[in-house]
């Protein structure tokens, strides 16, 4: 009965996407004819007027309705984050997009004239003055990813957005909303629940005004959605008149029936909640890091009711699944040159959770979460992703359909641990209930359901701050003063001395870090209010506040997030064993080495090589590493950010591992400069992990992971390693005991280093081939060759 899903599938899987102006059109225009309206009631007209003006569209087959551009599978340019040049358009269209060439000539016509305000631009007027040097120098060095220009070369990073969604942008920001909000009473109560605040507003208060406005632009927002379900019903009931077929006939009159009832409505049966979540998904986007939240325990109520009414049967609902996959591969975003590099594969993370904790303490295993799985195999494709929750009480039954679609190949779904990730939350005043109900948002970043949410995710490369500590703080690449001089690295006279001396740098470099996050989150308040969201948000109505703007249940508004931090544990490792035990060289000759790039030092870059590595179950490297996150996490505690918490750190590295490799210089690891650096954060450097998979599980296990919002482990194993039942179980039981005794999260790729040849060689033979990066999956013959290759050169396990 799945032939409707092969043909739409055939339509979402591409290899050439349109880059579309038509919603920043939209949106210049709303801003040139109300340049007096207040930001937030500006930002809830340019909702509407994208509702109202977008066009839509009901493809042939589809269940669920509601496209996320002005053309099908397209990306729409976001004006709210950066300016999109000649020279990134012609990036975008080398790498293999489409633009109408009207479209850009258009595109930079409206720059001129409008030269709307954008995030990057408004953090560029703070940096770029003279007395914040100390910020600009750290961002043009990239040990915040990706590196800024010269103002002379424009503000920023270069380029912007392009993204697939009908809400407001740019939205880089882990959050998620309370979707039950709408599910269990529909817009309509809303509305009317924000009429009754409204009329309570006193303008004896300093807030009244911004509450007032506040409460319109909501109104605005919930109305807009209506609207959309309104525009899609009409169409709906017009294409069905036309329809010859009996068939496809009743499905049309069944989406216009829905379309009238949600979202204005609670929905009645699980079609229309389907329906009504995607309508919120929609209009949440653009963000390639909205979650689906708990999707399966969300979901099943209305499965099971109409389950028991004899309304819908399994083999129905699962292909409902299968659509709701297939509409989010439609949800798409790119970005300028340099930001796509740590973005490779159009990465994103729509992030669909099953399984795990419900509040009470009891398991939340339901037939939906072995129904996603089972749409996912049927579907197999890289989004959405899934994310099983494993606690002490999942069913071997999910493990085993889990494994199984890894099995497959298709990168997911990733385990994760609800030990750590709970007692994150309770181990900083959390109540155990609302911990127990958190959620993945983006990749690996934990967040509560409308309680908690995470603005700025900067990538800050620590190898390369290890480069600006060999040199007395300068970066050698720009010649710019980035961090503090603490001495001649040649000088140490201790391993404790100069540990302790690149810890002082990292802390500098964190606190500058925090203070580009500050800036950012302000900007963010003034520039980018979500009525939409921040009404979907715990108390979002009665609170009368944006939620950049609120201090939060659980207070996580900024992360930092380290890449490259195994390649440092394994350089102090070396340098300890080498310089400072054996004293085999002295650091004046490893310093020399560095700088000549190993040439001419082979055999001495051997010896670095061969040192003690993490990921072989070697206390002497793992405790290393392990010292480092736990400084890093020891810093993040002392910054401040401006909504009342402090930072919290985070592990996860995308594809940054890259482009932050390219930028550093050679490393005591052995490594040479510009190469790729270590994936995740708790994976081990590529191809030194040489004892097993159990080995890497127990050097991971000695890092205190559970004070982090999130880490990443990533394993591949051979093909031949998973084949019978039998090597489920065991590799189940390996998952198990990770993420019962102190991980946090492991996903893997089943794949041999031979298909991923093949693939770099012949990609149009291999289109489908789906690998795991870091927190997401994706085509393989998406990834820039640096990828591919660091793909490839990670260690093949067996069980």
């Amino acid at each position: 009965m799945y032939e409707r899903i092969e043909r739409i599938k055939k339509r979402v899987v591409i290899d050439h996407y349109p880059i579309c102006i038509e919603k920043y059109r939209i949106t210049l225009d709303v801003i040139e004819k109300t340049p007096n309206d207040p930001v937030i009631i500006q930002r809830a007209k340019i909702l509407k007027e994208t509702v109202e003006r977008m066009p839509i569209a009901i493809a042939p087959d589809e269940l669920i309705v509601g496209l996320g551009a002005s053309k099908p599978m397209g990306l729409e340019i976001d004006p709210h984050y950066g300016i999109w040049t000649q020279d990134e358009i012609e990036s975008l269209i080398d790498d293999g997009y489409e633009m109408d060439p009207k479209d850009v000539e258009d595109l930079q016509e409206l720059n001129k004239k409008h030269d709307p305000a954008t995030l990057i631009g408004m953090m560029g007027d703070i940096f770029y003055e003279p007395e914040n040097e100390h910020i600009l120098s750290l961002l043009k060095a990239g040990c915040i990813l990706p590196p800024w220009k010269d103002k002379a070369a424009g503000k920023g990073v270069g380029g912007g957005y392009a993204q697939s969604g009908l809400g407001l942008g740019p939205s880089l920001i882990l959050l998620g909303v309370d979707y039950t909000k709408i599910l269990k009473n529909g817009t309509l109560k809303l509305i009317e629940q924000a009429r009754e605040e409204m009329k309570q507003v006193s303008f004896h208060t300093p807030d009244g005004v911004d509450k007032f406005r506040y409460y319109k632009a909501v109104i605005m927002s919930l109305e807009a959605m209506n609207r959309l379900g309104e525009r899609y019903s009409k169409l709906a009931a017009e294409m069905a008149e036309k329809e010859e077929d009996e068939k496809r006939k009743e499905e049309l009159l069944q989406i216009a029936e829905s379309c009238a009832w949600v979202p204005a409505h609670a929905p009645r049966t699980f079609k229309e909640a389907i329906q009504c979540f995607w309508f919120q998904f929609l209009m949440l986007s653009p963000s390639t890091t909205l979650p689906g939240g708990r999707f399966d325990q969300m979901m099943y109520p209305f499965y099971k009711a109409d389950l028991e009414a004899g309304r819908i049967t399994r083999e129905e609902a699962t292909e409902w699944l299968c659509c709701l996959r297939l509409k989010d591969m439609e949800l798409n975003r790119t970005s300028g040159k340099n930001n796509r590099k740590k973005n490779a594969g159009m990465a994103k993370w729509h992030n669909f959770l099953i399984g795990g904790t419900k509040p009470d303490g009891t398991d939340g295993t339901n037939d939906i979460s072995y129904m996603m799985l089972d749409a996912a195999l049927i579907t197999k494709t890289p989004h959405h992703t899934i994310t099983v929750r494993v606690s002490e009480d999942t069913p071997e039954e999910l493990m085993i359909k889990a494994l199984e679609v890894v099995r497959a190949g298709l990168g997911l779904p990733a385990f994760i641990s609800d030990k750590s990730y709970i007692e994150f939350f309770t181990g900083r005043g959390c109540p155990v209930e609302d911990a127990r109900d958190y959620i993945i948002t983006g990749c690996l970043d934990a967040n509560l359901p409308g309680k908690s949410r995470t603005g700025p995710v900067p990538m800050v490369t620590i190898p390369l701050i290890f480069d600006l500590f060999r040199h007395r703080g300068v970066d050698v690449k720009t010649d710019g003063k980035c961090g503090i001089d603490l001495g001649e690295f040649t000088e140490f006279s201790t391993f404790e001395d100069l540990y302790q001396a690149f810890i002082k740098e990292m802390e500098y470099c964190m606190n500058v870090v925090g203070q580009k996050n500050n800036v950012e989150i302000k900007i963010t308040q003034e520039l980018l209010p979500d009525p939409l969201r921040s009404a979907l948000m715990f108390e979002g109505i009665e609170s009368g506040k944006d939620t950049f703007c609120r201090t939060m249940p659980f207070e996580n508004v900024a992360v930092i997030d380290p890449i490259g931090m195994v390649n440092v544990g394994d350089s102090l490792t070396a340098i300890r064993k080498l310089v400072f035990e054996d004293k085999k060289y002295t650091l004046k000759e490893l310093y020399d080495a560095l700088e000549a790039d190993w040439e001419g030092y082979e055999s001495m870059q051997k010896d670095f090589l061969n040192a003690p590595k993490y990921g072989n179950n070697d206390d002497y490297a793992d405790e290393m590493v392990a010292r480092c996150y736990q400084a890093f996490e020891d810093i993040c505690d002392t910054i401040p950010t401006i909504t009342g918490g402090k930072h919290v750190p985070t592990g996860i590295s995308i594809t940054s591992h890259q482009p932050g490799g390219l930028l550093t210089g050679a490393t005591p690891d052995g490594r040479k400069a510009g190469e790729i650096l270590a994936d995740g954060s708790v994976s081990p450097m590529h191809g030194v992990d040489q004892k097993g998979p159990t080995s890497v599980l127990n050097s991971a296990l000695k890092v205190g992971q559970d004070r982090w919002q999130a880490t990443l482990l990533n394993m591949k194993f051979h093909p031949s390693a998973v084949k019978t039942d039998e090597d489920l179980h065991k590799l189940s039981g390996l998952i198990r005991t990770y993420l019962t005794h102190g991980g946090k999260h492991i996903q893997f790729n089943i794949v041999d280093k031979d298909t991923l040849i093949a693939a770099r060689e012949r990609p149009k033979d291999y289109r489908e081939l789906v690998v795991r990066i870091a927190g997401y999956s994706c085509y393989f013959v998406q990834l820039n060759p640096q990828m591919q290759e660091e793909v490839i050169a990670r260690t093949e396990h067996q069980l």
